[in-house]
């Protein structure tokens, strides 16, 4: 396993885990979501190929509507 920083916690994850794999794990695929890795954003067409590495910091920010 590796160390992960997700949203100011430590999170363990598999290691070759790819921002789309954290987002499954976390329950988060499908929803409208924003990624931070690293303080630079990951789009959805690269969630799949944006592996992850120990010590990274992965922010993941749910939209929800309201009003």
């Amino acid at each position: 396993m590796i160390t992960i920083e997700l949203n100011g916690n430590k999170q363990e994850i598999p290691p070759g885990s790819s921002v789309s794999d954290l987002l499954a794990l976390i329950g988060s695929i499908g929803k409208n979501t924003a990624v931070l890795l690293n303080e630079k954003i990951v789009r959805p067409e690269n969630r799949s190929t944006a592996f992850l590495q120990e010590g990274d910091r992965v922010e993941v920010l749910i939209f929800a509507g309201g009003g």
